[in-house]
């Protein structure tokens, strides 16, 4: 299991998390201590995530940009599009 190391900062303990977590300056994270486990819950950063990936998508389509299901099948009909 990987280890993370726990430093004094200011009047607090905290400690460095990997890039590979994802998180980024700012983000919050849900905590809960179970017995002698810290089980860090990174469940609601990703859930941002994907909001922000979701919300980018329909700008788009808020602004016209999109496609109907008939000019789909000609241009890309070819390919297995279908309906």
């Amino acid at each position: 299991m990987p280890e993370l190391i726990i430093r004094k900062i200011g009047n607090s303990v905290g400690s460095i998390f990997p890039k590979s977590l994802g998180l980024k300056v700012g983000d919050t994270v849900e905590y809960k201590k179970e017995g002698q486990k810290l089980v860090i819950d990174l469940e609601p950063i990703n859930v941002k995530h994907d909001r922000e990936i979701i919300e980018k998508s329909f700008a788009d389509f808020e602004k016209g940009k999109w496609i109907d299901e008939d000019s789909m099948e000609k241009k890309f009909g070819k390919y297995g599009w279908g309906k």
